[in-house]
C-alpha cells in the first residue's frame, strides 16, 4: 500500500488542495434506506451483527447525535468530543443540522488522539480540518448493507473527492483500494447504523487520511 501522508506540512497542503477539489466536484446522492447488514463479518472479534431498524429516520440530526455522545454523562459512553470540536473549529456543524442526507464515518476520540499525535486542532487551519472531515462523509443515507459488501470491496466516493473502499469484514481502506485496512467500522460494539433524521452514522476506530501517488 502506498505510504500515507506523514509530514504535517505535506498533509496540510494536500488537504487544502482537496478542499478545492471538494468544492468543484459534485457527487451523486445515494438515498438507500436499508435495514440489515448483508456482509459476513468473518473476524471472530467482530461477529455477524444485525442492524437496528435504522432505516427509520431518527428524531435527532447528525449534529445533535454527535453532541449527545460528546456530552454523555457516563465517561465510557462519552465519544465524539474531538469530532464535535473539529466540526465547530471547521465551522461546518450547521451542515449536519439541515435536512440534506449524509452518511458519516465518525472517528472516536481515541482515533483523533492518535491522529493528532500530540498536536492540537489549531495546528491546522479550519479549511484543512474541514477537508479531513469531508473525507469521512458521503452523500445520501447509506445503511450498513449498502456500505459493507457481501464479496468484493465497495467503493464509496467521499465529499472530499477521493474514494474509500470497504471490505466484507467492515475494514476501510483509503483510496488505493489494495484493501490493507486503515480503519474499521465498530461492528462488534454495535456502533453502526446510528440513524439520524438527516442521515446515518457509522463509528470508526481511525481518522481516515487520503494517500498520495
Amino acid at each position: 500500500m502506498k505510504n500515507v501522508l506523514k509530514n504535517s506540512n505535506v498533509l496540510m497542503t494536500f488537504l487544502l488542495a482537496g478542499l478545492f477539489m471538494m468544492a468543484s466536484c459534485a457527487s451523486e446522492p445515494t438515498n438507500e434506506d436499508l435495514t440489515s447488514l448483508n456482509a459476513s463479518v468473518e473476524d471472530a472479534s467482530a461477529p455477524n451483527a444485525k442492524a437496528s431498524p435504522a432505516a427509520i429516520k431518527g428524531d435527532k440530526t447528525i449534529a445533535e447525535i454527535v453532541v449527545s455522545y460528546a456530552t454523555a454523562e457516563a465517561e465510557e459512553d462519552r465519544q465524539f468530543t474531538l469530532l464535535l470540536a473539529a466540526l465547530e473549529y471547521a465551522g461546518i456543524t450547521s451542515m449536519f443540522t439541515e435536512s440534506d442526507q449524509y452518511t458519516v464515518f465518525a472517528p472516536t476520540d481515541a482515533a483523533f488522539v492518535k491522529f493528532l499525535d500530540g498536536n492540537t486542532l489549531d495546528s491546522f487551519t479550519p479549511e484543512q480540518v474541514a477537508a479531513v472531515l469531508s473525507y469521512h462523509v458521503t452523500d445520501g443515507r447509506r445503511m450498513s448493507n449498502s456500505v459493507v459488501p457481501k464479496n468484493s470491496p465497495r467503493e464509496i466516493t467521499t465529499l472530499l473527492g477521493p474514494s474509500i473502499y470497504i471490505n466484507k469484514a467492515a475494514g476501510i481502506d483509503t483510496n488505493d483500494a489494495d484493501m490493507e485496512a486503515n480503519a474499521s467500522i465498530l461492528v462488534a460494539a454495535g456502533l453502526f447504523d446510528i440513524s439520524a433524521s438527516n442521515g446515518v452514522i457509522h463509528v470508526i476506530d481511525e481518522v481516515l487520511v487520503p494517500v498520495t501517488e
